[in-house]
C-alpha cells in the first residue's frame, strides 16, 4: 500500500510474517556446526545468542531464543547472510550427488565383474589391485549381515573419486 507522498506503507501482517521469516532463519543458522556459524561474521550479541539457542533443550525456551535471536537479526542486513546460506546449500548438494556417483559405482563393481575395466578406463591412476582385493571382499560378504567391506570399498571410491 502506497499513501499521500508516495511512502510504502508495510502491513501489520506482513511485518510478522518476515520477522517469522527471519526467525525460521536464524533457527536454521543455529542448527549449523560452529564452523559454518563463523563464516557469517555476526556481531559477537548475534553469535553468543546462536550458541545460547544451540545449548538450549527446553521446547518453550527454544522458542523465546528463537523469537530473540530474531529480534537482534532484524537489527542488521541480512543479505550477505542470505547469500552465505545458499551457498553453504548448494555445497551441501554437490557433496551429496557425489556421493551418489560413488555409491553407484560401488553397487555397479559388485555386481558386474564388467564394470571395473571401465572404472579402471575412466580413473587410470589408481592401485588396482587393491581396489580388485576390495571388490572381491564386498562381492564375499554380499549375503551377510555385515556390510564391513562394503564400506571399505565406498571410502576406497570416494577418496578415487573425489580427488579426480
Amino acid at each position: 500500500m502506497i499513501d499521500s507522498n508516495n511512502t510504502k506503507i508495510i502491513s501489520k501482517t506482513e511485518l510478522k510474517r518476515d520477522s517469522k521469516k527471519i526467525q525460521e532463519f536464524g533457527r536454521k543458522i543455529s542448527e549449523l556446526n560452529i564452523n559454518k556459524i563463523e563464516l557469517f561474521e555476526f556481531p559477537s550479541n548475534i553469535f553468543d545468542a546462536i550458541i545460547d539457542l544451540k545449548k538450549i533443550n527446553s521446547n518453550s525456551a527454544k522458542k523465546r531464543q528463537v523469537q530473540y535471536l530474531g529480534k537482534l537479526l532484524r537489527e542488521i542486513d541480512l543479505s550477505a547472510a542470505f547469500l552465505i546460506m545458499e551457498g553453504l546449500k548448494v555445497s551441501a548438494q554437490k557433496e551429496i550427488q557425489k556421493n551418489h556417483i560413488v555409491e553407484k559405482w560401488r553397487d555397479e563393481l559388485i555386481s558386474n565383474n564388467n564394470s571395473i575395466k571401465k572404472f579402471i578406463d575412466e580413473f587410470p591412476n589408481i592401485d588396482k589391485q587393491s581396489l580388485r582385493q576390495a571388490i572381491s571382499n564386498a562381492q564375499k560378504e554380499r549375503g551377510t549381515s555385515s556390510p564391513k567391506y562394503s564400506r571399505q570399498l565406498y571410502k576406497i571410491l570416494k577418496d578415487i573419486i573425489i580427488t579426480a
